[in-house]
């Protein structure tokens, strides 16, 4: 299945979502309230994780080590979006982006959070909106290659010319303008775009992907043109960063339950 928003992953973006994800699994050390409570978690009571997680982030700044109990803290809410998807994962989403180290993981867990929205109506319209963006993306990174056969692809794809249109922030003159630029490039190249052109394309983006508008992610700005990372939410673990076949906590490290498959 794929996600809402019309997202799905792509090899070429292994890097972008590998960025993304969450730390491993924490280190060993922890308070001996933490450790009981850790080795009582059962897969099939996800829930514990989170209430785990939550209490964790309360009685971080009296901890020996605020910043490792805030990482596992995020690490159990991660399994727990990863064991229970349906149930929990939208509600685990929305912790991790709380709670987030940086504005890319921010900005990811949210775009999570609005995938895994139950609202149909709202849903749809993301999908549409997003599925635009995510097109438009595509078109402007080959349009500022020079690639003007692929730009000219993409803009006519799933919407993104009627956004452009309505984006003038982005190219004045919208998708004609776009068209005559591609038609052009053969004897004049690529046309430049000022940081304005490329900050609006991408705020544009990320407002689509993440379902409201909110800083555009540090994966963006890193990659210039390059697509967003993609979401696909029939696979927890690349979702949340996570394996949930990991998630018995035994001798200091996530294991696999025995008997498990």
């Amino acid at each position: 299945m794929t996600a809402p928003n019309g997202f799905r992953p792509a090899p070429a973006l292994v890097a972008l979502v590998v960025v993304a994800m969450l730390a491993a699994a924490p280190a060993a050390d922890v308070p001996a309230w933490v450790r009981a409570r850790l080795e009582r978690l059962d897969r099939a009571r996800p829930l514990e994780y989170v209430a785990l997680a939550e209490d964790l982030v309360d009685r971080a700044p009296a901890e020996s080590d605020p910043d490792a109990a805030r990482t596992l803290a995020r690490h159990l809410a991660a399994l727990a979006g990863a064991l229970d998807v349906e149930g929990l994962g939208r509600s685990a989403a929305l912790f991790l982006a709380e709670h987030a180290p940086g504005d890319a993981e921010r900005a990811r867990m949210l775009a999570v959070a609005g995938a895994l929205d139950p609202a149909p109506d709202r849903a749809a319209t993301r999908a549409e909106t997003a599925g635009a963006a995510k097109a438009l993306l595509r078109a402007f990174g080959h349009y500022r290659r020079g690639e003007a056969s692929r730009a000219k692809e993409w803009i006519a794809r799933d919407g993104a010319a009627a956004l452009l249109d309505a984006n003038p922030a982005v190219l004045r003159g919208g998708a004609s303008r776009f068209r005559a630029d591609c038609d052009a490039m053969r004897t004049a190249g690529p046309p430049p775009m000022s940081a304005a052109q490329l900050d609006a394309l991408h705020a544009l983006v990320a407002a689509a992907a993440a379902g409201a508008p909110r800083t555009w992610s540090e994966a963006v700005m890193l990659h210039g043109g390059a697509p967003l990372a993609e979401l696909d939410v029939s696979d927890p673990r690349t979702l949340f960063g996570v394996d949930p076949a990991r998630c018995q906590w035994r001798d200091g490290e996530w294991r696999v339950p025995a008997g498990a498959r």
